[in-house]
């Protein structure tokens, strides 16, 4: 997400770009504090989002809103101000919202969550889908694996978070009743953890995957996932979480109950 911040309180887009990225931690932010540059910014830029003061000294928040209209009919706007009485004289522009200042999370998230432009993302590097179905991409595209239980082994390591899993651990949740001491299960586990290990060395990711002598793990931190992100409150997450999490695997199910409390869902 693009945003311009367009206030002359240094104090305000302070605030407001610190709950921003505890929402947004991948946001794009450019600010200002000058109309005439605000202007020139949107001329040069297509913004997702615009956060503008009513009050400004060379000229308001409001006819400001206009103008940047023209210049990118397709931005939401939203108004962030410490005064009520322009709420009615915004709303009539198409304002995306409204929010008082200073700024707080839960009226940051519901402004993001409800945006009258849904902004449509393209998502570079690794993205990871746990809701629904469980799917990796890298830059857009869907990632394939070779084998079923690799791909299975890699979303047990994301569900779990950066803890640290055994051998016997991860061979118990991939095999279940079937697990077994067997040198043949032992090597084929070898082998997951091998093709697992390359595929992300071939995407050059390798550093988010982290080995033991006898254990294995993820670095969360290095993952763009929709399940780490709805944990965080992400309004745009939260959004996509429909009842359904990693459906092809019996074990996540343990999870749904976290993600309903989360969403509230019954």
């Amino acid at each position: 997400m693009d945003v311009l911040i367009v206030d002359d309180e240094r104090a305000s887009i302070n605030n407001l770009i610190r709950v921003l990225k505890k929402i947004e931690p991948d946001v794009m932010i450019h600010k200002t504090d000058d109309v005439d540059e605000a202007l020139l910014m949107c001329r040069n830029n297509s913004f997702d989002v615009v956060f503008l003061d009513v009050n400004m000294p060379d000229k308001d928040g409001l006819t400001l809103a206009k103008e940047i209209k023209r210049i990118i009919p397709l931005v939401n706007i939203i108004i962030v101000t410490a005064y009520p009485e322009y709420a009615l004289a915004a709303y009539k522009l198409y304002v995306s919202d409204y929010i008082m200042k200073p700024v707080i999370r839960a009226d940051l998230q519901n402004a993001l969550a409800n945006l009258r432009i849904p902004i449509k993302k393209e998502r570079k590097g690794l993205y990871v889908q746990c809701f629904g179905d469980f799917v990796v991409f890298y830059n857009g595209e869907a990632v394939s694996f070779h084998r079923a239980k690799t791909k299975e082994l890699f979303a047990y390591l994301v569900d779990r978070k950066g803890a640290q899993c055994t051998n016997a651990q991860l061979r118990a949740v991939l095999w279940g009743d079937y697990v077994s001491d067997d040198d043949k299960q032992r090597h084929y586990f070898a082998q997951i953890t091998y093709e697992l290990r390359s595929k992300l060395e071939e995407l050059n990711i390798s550093d988010i995957f982290v080995q033991k002598r006898n254990s294995y793990a993820i670095v969360p931190e290095k993952i763009s996932c929709d399940y780490y992100q709805a944990l965080e409150q992400n309004p745009q997450e939260l959004a996509r979480y429909e009842g359904e999490y990693m459906r092809q695997y019996e074990w996540a199910e343990m999870r749904v109950g976290i993600l309903n409390e989360k969403t509230n869902q019954k």
